[in-house]
């Protein structure tokens, strides 16, 4: 293939890396060369090329990725466009237009995978995690850019309204449900049963992505469904591989258990990596981690929500080390939310939910910002439910005391007349009665209740039956006793250092001046 001007315009260590990841990804598929392509040469070239401009255009390259045919490779071309456009939405200010035809590559790309009729292609599991997480990413935020109608041109006016389709949150569902079902979702024997590792990450990651799409739509049920048949508490999964895919699918998963009323299914879906970075945190932050800022904004979210659920769903077990980041970081307010004060929960939630997306197409003619008209629904909604938490709570400190007690007298008690009262109890009785999924094999499916009190209606009386509180001293102390013993084998490994020599120290001096 002749030499294009665009060609003379590109730098030749561009070139070199983009004849590099074809061949790699296209022929040898050498993993180590691919990781090392793509996790060091891509950021290193963009930091020392591409900072404040963008990446040479696919025209631009295209005769250093040939395919079989003499041509250029379409499909590598629509992967090399991917990276462009995530490198210019991270680094760079973009345009309505670049928006629209990042949709139409992801598309394009899509379709080759979804096509099944190529299956030579290979990228690494974080790649492909990366492409379907920034399609998400690029999905909220045009959402976002969507409905800021005011001071909008007439410009943009007019491109918006003639592509309508354009990023539609139907066709980005579709997309991620059929990625999804194009290979089996498993362990090695479903990823053997791919067509290829590309199609068998790609259904694996559109699971999670998936999840976080219908959590950002407030969808909870269906967040929770489609990480059906993945085992998100298994750390050898391969979407525990990636730390960043697992930390943002138990981030999304907590969060749609905890707007379900499932607390103390929350609770356990965040406790493993909570106790992680509670561990990580103490022994120096979250430096060994890639995205460091990213990690710690997760971290200090996944805490206010883990707080919130304990304050809703007390008598849960908690990690020593997540109890001590929880009153580091939210003591003052977390003694507010075990008084059920509703300000501190809104503004606990405002700081640590997602960004809800608006789906809906909105009147460009109206200039209105609807972006957080869904933040502020899902807002109410939780608001509603720590309200009426609230009254529950004050509810059971009076059935605390008593094994059975009249139902005008606890009327009385709240000022309430005796049949509101009646239908009262009833209301507090189903919001008590919260769902406590107990994990069977890879899934969230097998519902038991878990009321920490209990009481009926027989006539005019109200009975109460406290499960018994059984004594857990042995746990503590037997606890205790492990940490005491993995100490001691530690100490036992140090090794005494020797003492300094005073003339090194000398030397040493000397060397300094």
């Amino acid at each position: 293939m002749e030499a294009t001007p665009e060609d003379y315009l590109v730098n030749q260590q561009i070139k070199d890396f983009v004849f590099d990841l074809h061949d790699a990804s296209r022929r040898s598929h050498i993993a180590e060369d691919l990781k090392r392509l793509y996790n060091l040469e891509f950021k290193d070239l963009s930091d020392k090329y591409c900072d404040k401009a963008p990446w040479p255009s696919a025209p631009a390259v295209s005769s250093q990725c040939i395919g079989n045919d003499g041509q250029p490779d379409a499909y590598f071309l629509c992967v090399y466009k991917e990276l462009v456009y995530r490198h210019m939405f991270a680094k760079l200010k973009t345009s309505l237009d670049d928006k629209l035809n990042a949709w139409n590559n992801y598309c394009e790309l899509f379709e080759f995978v979804l096509a099944s009729e190529d299956a030579s292609l290979e990228l690494t599991a974080q790649w492909v995690f990366d492409v379907l997480h920034e399609f998400v990413y690029q999905f909220q935020s045009f959402c976002q850019f969507r409905c800021q109608n005011a001071g909008r041109n007439s410009e943009e006016r007019m491109k918006l309204e003639a592509a309508g389709d354009a990023w539609a949150a139907p066709t980005v569902l579709r997309y991620l449900a059929r990625l999804r079902g194009c290979a089996p979702t498993g362990g090695m024997a479903a990823k053997a049963q791919a067509r290829s590792p590309l199609h068998f990450y790609y259904a694996t990651f559109a699971s999670v992505c998936l999840s976080r799409a219908e959590c950002l739509l407030g969808d909870y049920e269906a967040s929770v469904q489609a990480l059906d048949g993945i085992d998100v508490f298994d750390e050898a999964s391969e979407v525990s591989r990636i730390f960043g895919c697992r930390l943002n699918m138990l981030y999304h998963l907590g969060y749609a258990l905890m707007m379900l009323r499932r607390y103390r299914d929350a609770l356990r879906t965040f406790d493993p990596v909570l106790a992680q970075l509670a561990r990580a945190a103490k022994h120096g932050g979250f430096k060994a981690f890639p995205d460091e800022n990213q990690v710690q904004k997760s971290y200090d979210r996944m805490l206010a929500l883990y707080a919130c659920c304990l304050a809703l769903a007390p008598g849960h077990v908690v990690d020593d080390g997540v109890m001590y980041g929880i009153r580091d970081k939210y003591g003052d307010k977390y003694r507010m939310l075990e008084r059920n004060d509703q300000p501190t929960f809104e503004a606990m939630l405002a700081y640590a939910s997602p960004k809800h997306i608006v789906p809906s197409i909105p009147d460009y003619n109206q200039p209105l910002n609807a972006s957080k008209d869904a933040f502020h629904q899902q807002l109410r909604l939780f608001n509603g439910e720590v309200a009426f938490h609230a009254r529950v709570a004050e509810l059971r400190s009076y059935l605390k005391l008593y094994s059975s007690i009249g139902i005008e007298k606890l009327a009385g008690f709240h000022d309430e007349d005796v049949a509101a009262f009646r239908a009262r109890l009833v209301g507090a009785k189903a919001k008590m009665r919260q769902a406590d999924y107990r994990k069977v094999g890879a899934e969230l499916s097998t519902p038991q209740t878990a009321p920490d009190l209990h009481f009926y209606v027989d006539g005019d009386l109200i009975r109460v039956d406290e499960p018994p509180k059984n004594a857990s001293h042995d746990t503590f102390f037997t606890h205790e006793m492990l940490k005491y013993d993995t100490f001691v084998a530690k100490a036992l490994t140090l090794k005494p250092k020797p003492p300094a020599d005073p003339r090194a120290a000398a030397s040493k001096s000397e060397d300094r001046d």
